[in-house]
C-alpha cells in the first residue's frame, strides 16, 4: 500500500525510525553514537520539541519525538544531515548514510506511548546485544529504568503516572521492559511497516477527522463483491 501522509497538527507524537542506506551501519564507533546524541541536544536548542524515547542501534534508530513547534520532517532531517556531514568527515567517506524517507507513525498519548517506548528500549534484547535492556548504553532505559541523568530526554505524563516516587516508577518500568506481549508487538509493527498511527480506533478516528487524512488500516487486493440476493 502507498505511504500514508504524515499527519500534522499541534500536540502529536511520533516514532521515528530509520536505517541506514542499504541497510550498513550508520554507527562505528562509540564516537559516532556520542556524536548522535550531541547532535539531539544541540538541535534542541534551536527547535521546539520534545525527546521521550531513543534507542541507537548499528544500523537504525529509533526517537519518540514530540514537536512543540515545526514540523517533525524539519526536525529530523536536520538531525539526519548533521549525522551524515560528521560521518562522512570522520569516516573519509561519501554517498548516502541513511535510506530514502524516514518513518514517524502517530503515536497516541497514553498507555500505547509507553508500549512503543518498551518497544523502542527493549530492542538491543531482541537483537540478543544485551541480556537486559539496562546494559544498552545507546538508550533512554538508563533515564526511564535505573535512574540516570540525561538531559535529552524529557519526562512523559504517561510514564510520570506509574508512580509519584521515582524509585518505584524506575523498577515498575524495569519489570515492564523486560516483559514481552506478542499482540502488541505485532501491533506496532505493522504501524512501523504502514507509517499508520498506533493507538486506540477512536482516537485513530477522531486523529483522521482532525488532519483531514485516511489514516484507517484497509485489507489488502480488490473489494468483494456483494453477493446476489
Amino acid at each position: 500500500m502507498p505511504r500514508p501522509l504524515r499527519p500534522i497538527a499541534d500536540g502529536l507524537i511520533y516514532h521515528v525510525i530509520n536505517r541506514g542506506n542499504n541497510r550498513q551501519n550508520v554507527f562505528e564507533t562509540a564516537g559516532d553514537f556520542t556524536a548522535f546524541l550531541k547532535a539531539i541536544a544541540d538541535l534542541k536548542e534551536r527547535k521546539a520539541f520534545d525527546l521521550f524515547g531513543y534507542c541507537l542501534m548499528s544500523n537504525h534508530i529509533h526517537l519518540l519525538i514530540g514537536p512543540r513547534k515545526g514540523s517533525i520532517s524539519r526536525i529530523v532531517q536536520s538531525l539526519l544531515v548533521s549525522h551524515t556531514q560528521r560521518y562522512h568527515l570522520f569516516h573519509k567517506s561519501s554517498g548516502h548514510v541513511w535510506q530514502g524517507r524516514f518513518k514517524s507513525p502517530v503515536i497516541q498519548d497514553d498507555e500505547h506511548l509507553l508500549a512503543v517506548l518498551r518497544y523502542i528500549e527493549a530492542n538491543p534484547v531482541r537483537a540478543n546485544m544485551v541480556k537486559q535492556a539496562g546494559d544498552y548504553p545507546w538508550s533512554s532505559i538508563g533515564f526511564h529504568g535505573l535512574g540516570r541523568a540525561d538531559p535529552l530526554v524529557d519526562p512523559a505524563p504517561a510514564y510520570d503516572a506509574l508512580s509519584p516516587y521515582a524509585a518505584v516508577r524506575q523498577r515498575l518500568w524495569r519489570s515492564y521492559v523486560d516483559e514481552t506481549c506478542d499482540e502488541e508487538l505485532a501491533a506496532i509493527r505493522r504501524s512501523t511497516a504502514t507509517g499508520l498511527p498506533y493507538g486506540s480506533p477512536a482516537w485513530v478516528e477522531k486523529l483522521s477527522k482532525r488532519t483531514k487524512i485516511d489514516l484507517e488500516i484497509r485489507p489488502r487486493g480488490r473489494p468483494r463483491k456483494k453477493a446476489e440476493e
